[in-house]
Protein backbone atom coordinates (compact mmCIF):
# COMPACT_ATOMS: atom_id res chain seq x y z
CA UNK A 1 0.00 0.00 0.00
CA UNK A 2 1.02 3.63 -0.51
CA UNK A 3 0.58 6.61 1.79
CA UNK A 4 -2.47 8.59 0.64
CA UNK A 5 -0.56 11.84 1.03
CA UNK A 6 3.01 11.25 -0.18
CA UNK A 7 2.78 7.82 -1.89
CA UNK A 8 5.46 6.29 0.33
CA UNK A 9 5.09 2.50 0.60
CA UNK A 10 3.50 1.64 3.96
CA UNK A 11 2.20 -1.40 5.82
CA UNK A 12 -1.21 -2.85 5.07
CA UNK A 13 -3.92 -1.39 7.26
CA UNK A 14 -2.46 2.11 7.23
CA UNK A 15 -3.54 5.10 5.14
CA UNK A 16 -0.69 7.46 6.09
CA UNK A 17 3.03 6.95 6.63
CA UNK A 18 4.55 7.83 10.01
CA UNK A 19 5.88 11.19 8.78
CA UNK A 20 2.50 12.26 7.37
CA UNK A 21 0.70 11.05 10.50
CA UNK A 22 2.97 13.23 12.64
CA UNK A 23 2.48 16.17 10.29
CA UNK A 24 -1.31 15.69 10.36
CA UNK A 25 -1.34 15.52 14.17
CA UNK A 26 0.92 18.56 14.38
CA UNK A 27 -1.38 20.59 12.13
CA UNK A 28 -4.39 19.66 14.28
CA UNK A 29 -2.54 20.71 17.45
CA UNK A 30 -1.46 23.98 15.83
CA UNK A 31 -5.08 24.69 14.88
CA UNK A 32 -6.13 23.96 18.47
CA UNK A 33 -3.62 26.58 19.61
CA UNK A 34 -5.06 29.05 17.07
CA UNK A 35 -8.69 28.74 18.23
CA UNK A 36 -8.41 31.50 20.85
CA UNK A 37 -6.57 33.98 18.55
CA UNK A 38 -9.18 33.28 15.87
CA UNK A 39 -12.01 34.17 18.23
CA UNK A 40 -10.11 37.31 19.28
CA UNK A 41 -9.77 38.25 15.60
CA UNK A 42 -13.55 38.23 15.14
CA UNK A 43 -13.48 41.82 16.38
CA UNK A 44 -13.16 43.95 13.23
CA UNK A 45 -11.64 46.80 15.29
CA UNK A 46 -8.50 44.73 15.85
CA UNK A 47 -5.43 44.81 13.64
CA UNK A 48 -4.58 41.21 12.69
CA UNK A 49 -1.40 40.21 14.43
CA UNK A 50 -1.23 36.51 15.14
CA UNK A 51 -1.43 35.87 18.88
CA UNK A 52 -1.21 39.53 19.89
CA UNK A 53 -3.78 41.59 17.95
CA UNK A 54 -3.84 45.34 18.57
CA UNK A 55 -7.05 47.29 18.91
CA UNK A 56 -7.60 50.21 16.53
CA UNK A 57 -8.03 53.50 18.39
CA UNK A 58 -11.28 55.02 17.18
CA UNK A 59 -12.37 58.64 17.56
CA UNK A 60 -15.87 57.75 18.75
CA UNK A 61 -16.83 55.95 21.98
CA UNK A 62 -17.37 52.19 21.51
CA UNK A 63 -21.10 52.43 22.04
CA UNK A 64 -22.30 50.84 18.74
CA UNK A 65 -22.19 47.04 18.42
CA UNK A 66 -18.69 45.79 17.66
CA UNK A 67 -18.39 44.91 13.95
CA UNK A 68 -17.59 41.28 13.21
CA UNK A 69 -15.13 39.94 10.62
CA UNK A 70 -17.41 37.63 8.66
CA UNK A 71 -14.46 35.94 6.93
CA UNK A 72 -13.09 34.84 10.31
CA UNK A 73 -16.54 33.73 11.46
CA UNK A 74 -16.90 31.56 8.35
CA UNK A 75 -13.42 30.16 8.95
CA UNK A 76 -14.24 29.20 12.55
CA UNK A 77 -17.47 27.52 11.39
CA UNK A 78 -15.55 25.60 8.71
CA UNK A 79 -12.89 24.48 11.19
CA UNK A 80 -15.49 23.45 13.77
CA UNK A 81 -17.54 21.44 11.26
CA UNK A 82 -14.44 19.73 9.85
CA UNK A 83 -13.02 18.86 13.29
CA UNK A 84 -16.27 17.29 14.47
CA UNK A 85 -16.72 15.45 11.17
CA UNK A 86 -13.17 14.12 11.46
CA UNK A 87 -13.78 12.98 15.03
CA UNK A 88 -16.88 11.05 13.96
CA UNK A 89 -14.85 9.33 11.23
CA UNK A 90 -12.13 8.42 13.72
CA UNK A 91 -14.72 7.12 16.19
CA UNK A 92 -16.48 4.99 13.57
CA UNK A 93 -19.62 7.14 13.43
CA UNK A 94 -21.23 8.32 10.19
CA UNK A 95 -19.34 11.54 9.49
CA UNK A 96 -22.48 13.41 8.44
CA UNK A 97 -24.76 12.12 11.23
CA UNK A 98 -24.16 14.65 13.98
CA UNK A 99 -27.06 13.22 16.02
CA UNK A 100 -24.99 10.13 16.89
CA UNK A 101 -22.12 12.28 18.17
CA UNK A 102 -22.53 12.57 21.94
CA UNK A 103 -19.35 14.61 22.49
CA UNK A 104 -19.80 17.93 24.27
CA UNK A 105 -16.19 19.11 24.05
CA UNK A 106 -15.40 22.50 22.54
CA UNK A 107 -13.51 23.00 19.29
CA UNK A 108 -10.06 23.15 20.91
CA UNK A 109 -10.59 19.92 22.83
CA UNK A 110 -11.97 18.20 19.73
CA UNK A 111 -8.91 19.11 17.68
CA UNK A 112 -6.59 17.86 20.41
CA UNK A 113 -8.57 14.62 20.68
CA UNK A 114 -8.34 14.09 16.91
CA UNK A 115 -4.57 14.66 16.97
CA UNK A 116 -4.12 11.94 19.57
CA UNK A 117 -6.63 9.45 18.20
CA UNK A 118 -5.14 5.95 17.63
CA UNK A 119 -6.89 5.66 14.25
CA UNK A 120 -5.52 8.91 12.80
CA UNK A 121 -3.25 7.05 10.35
CA UNK A 122 -5.48 4.04 9.70
CA UNK A 123 -9.00 5.26 8.89
CA UNK A 124 -9.93 5.07 5.22
CA UNK A 125 -10.19 8.79 4.45
CA UNK A 126 -7.09 9.95 6.33
CA UNK A 127 -5.42 11.42 3.23
CA UNK A 128 -8.54 13.34 2.24
CA UNK A 129 -9.00 14.89 5.68
CA UNK A 130 -5.30 15.69 5.93
CA UNK A 131 -5.61 17.67 2.70
CA UNK A 132 -8.76 19.46 3.93
CA UNK A 133 -7.17 20.34 7.29
CA UNK A 134 -3.99 21.60 5.60
CA UNK A 135 -6.13 23.93 3.47
CA UNK A 136 -7.93 25.29 6.52
CA UNK A 137 -4.61 25.77 8.34
CA UNK A 138 -3.32 27.92 5.47
CA UNK A 139 -6.46 30.07 5.64
CA UNK A 140 -6.09 30.44 9.40
CA UNK A 141 -2.47 31.54 8.99
CA UNK A 142 -3.53 34.13 6.41
CA UNK A 143 -6.30 35.43 8.70
CA UNK A 144 -4.05 35.74 11.77
CA UNK A 145 -0.88 36.89 10.02
CA UNK A 146 -1.74 38.41 6.61
CA UNK A 147 1.23 38.09 4.26
CA UNK A 148 2.85 41.35 3.26
CA UNK A 149 2.26 42.53 -0.26
CA UNK A 150 4.79 40.87 -2.54
CA UNK A 151 5.47 41.45 -6.21
CA UNK A 152 7.55 39.94 -8.96
CA UNK A 153 11.14 41.26 -9.10
CA UNK A 154 12.79 39.01 -11.71
CA UNK A 155 13.82 35.42 -12.36
CA UNK A 156 16.17 33.05 -10.56
CA UNK A 157 19.59 32.97 -12.20
CA UNK A 158 19.70 29.16 -12.05
CA UNK A 159 16.24 27.89 -12.96
CA UNK A 160 14.56 31.10 -14.24
CA UNK A 161 11.63 30.78 -11.85
CA UNK A 162 9.93 34.13 -11.29
CA UNK A 163 10.80 35.43 -7.80
CA UNK A 164 8.72 37.68 -5.57
CA UNK A 165 9.73 39.92 -2.69
CA UNK A 166 8.29 42.37 -0.22
CA UNK A 167 9.36 46.00 -0.16
CA UNK A 168 11.79 45.46 2.73
CA UNK A 169 13.23 42.10 1.61
CA UNK A 170 16.99 42.18 0.99
CA UNK A 171 17.32 38.49 0.12
CA UNK A 172 15.03 36.09 -1.73
CA UNK A 173 15.09 32.29 -1.90
CA UNK A 174 13.96 30.49 -5.04
CA UNK A 175 11.03 28.19 -4.19
CA UNK A 176 12.13 25.69 -6.86
CA UNK A 177 15.92 25.31 -6.61
CA UNK A 178 16.44 26.88 -3.18
CA UNK A 179 19.14 29.32 -4.30
CA UNK A 180 19.38 32.44 -2.13
CA UNK A 181 20.00 35.69 -4.00
CA UNK A 182 20.11 39.38 -3.18
CA UNK A 183 16.84 41.02 -4.17
CA UNK A 184 18.71 43.99 -5.64
CA UNK A 185 20.81 41.68 -7.83
CA UNK A 186 17.69 40.00 -9.17
CA UNK A 187 16.15 43.39 -9.98
CA UNK A 188 19.30 44.58 -11.77
CA UNK A 189 19.49 41.35 -13.76
CA UNK A 190 15.88 41.84 -14.85
CA UNK A 191 16.63 45.42 -15.88
CA UNK A 192 19.66 44.27 -17.89
CA UNK A 193 17.56 41.67 -19.70
CA UNK A 194 14.93 44.26 -20.60
CA UNK A 195 17.47 46.86 -21.75
CA UNK A 196 19.47 44.49 -23.95
CA UNK A 197 16.42 43.41 -25.92
CA UNK A 198 15.29 46.10 -28.38
CA UNK A 199 11.86 44.48 -28.62
CA UNK A 200 11.02 45.00 -24.91
CA UNK A 201 8.78 48.00 -24.47
CA UNK A 202 6.53 49.59 -21.89
CA UNK A 203 4.80 52.76 -20.80
CA UNK A 204 6.69 55.62 -19.19
CA UNK A 205 5.27 54.64 -15.78
CA UNK A 206 6.21 50.96 -16.18
CA UNK A 207 9.76 51.71 -17.30
CA UNK A 208 10.30 54.30 -14.56
CA UNK A 209 9.19 51.76 -11.96
CA UNK A 210 11.51 49.00 -13.23
CA UNK A 211 14.53 51.34 -13.29
CA UNK A 212 13.73 52.77 -9.86
CA UNK A 213 13.21 49.29 -8.34
CA UNK A 214 16.68 48.36 -9.60
CA UNK A 215 18.21 51.35 -7.82
CA UNK A 216 18.26 53.79 -10.74
CA UNK A 217 15.73 56.52 -10.00
CA UNK A 218 14.04 57.66 -13.20
CA UNK A 219 10.90 59.77 -12.99
CA UNK A 220 7.96 59.12 -15.25
CA UNK A 221 7.89 62.84 -16.08
CA UNK A 222 11.50 62.63 -17.27
CA UNK A 223 10.62 59.87 -19.74
CA UNK A 224 7.57 61.81 -20.92
CA UNK A 225 9.78 64.84 -21.63
CA UNK A 226 12.37 62.73 -23.44
CA UNK A 227 9.58 61.15 -25.46
CA UNK A 228 8.15 64.56 -26.45
CA UNK A 229 11.62 65.67 -27.56
CA UNK A 230 12.05 62.64 -29.76
CA UNK A 231 14.92 61.20 -27.75
CA UNK A 232 13.33 57.76 -27.24
CA UNK A 233 12.45 54.88 -29.54
CA UNK A 234 8.65 54.93 -29.44
CA UNK A 235 6.19 52.68 -31.27
CA UNK A 236 2.48 51.93 -30.71
CA UNK A 237 3.67 49.15 -28.38
CA UNK A 238 5.42 51.66 -26.11
CA UNK A 239 8.88 53.00 -25.32
CA UNK A 240 11.85 50.68 -25.72
CA UNK A 241 13.81 49.96 -22.55
CA UNK A 242 17.05 50.01 -24.54
CA UNK A 243 16.58 53.62 -25.69
CA UNK A 244 15.95 54.73 -22.10
CA UNK A 245 19.05 52.85 -20.95
CA UNK A 246 21.23 54.53 -23.58
CA UNK A 247 20.10 57.97 -22.42
CA UNK A 248 20.60 57.06 -18.77
CA UNK A 249 24.22 55.90 -19.19
CA UNK A 250 25.03 58.92 -21.33
CA UNK A 251 23.82 61.25 -18.58
CA UNK A 252 20.76 62.44 -20.47
CA UNK A 253 19.79 66.11 -20.73
CA UNK A 254 17.30 66.24 -17.90
CA UNK A 255 18.31 67.03 -14.33
CA UNK A 256 15.31 65.11 -13.03
CA UNK A 257 17.25 61.87 -13.48
CA UNK A 258 19.37 60.71 -10.54
CA UNK A 259 21.27 57.48 -10.17
CA UNK A 260 21.30 55.98 -6.71
CA UNK A 261 24.05 53.88 -5.29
Amino acid sequence: MNCQNCNTIIENGYALCTACELRFAGTLLRLARDVTPLHDSLDATLHPGGHAPVRIQTATPPTPPTPIRLDVLDLIDMLDATARELWRCLDGIDALDWRKDKRNEDLKATLIACAGHPRLATFADAGFYMHVVDGIARKVDAALDPPEQRREIGTCELCETMLTAGAADQWVTCPVCGREQRAQTVKLRRLKTLCWDDSRRGSAAEIAKVFTDAGITVKRHTLTVWKSRGKLDVTPQGISYSSVYRLVISGGLDKELTVTA
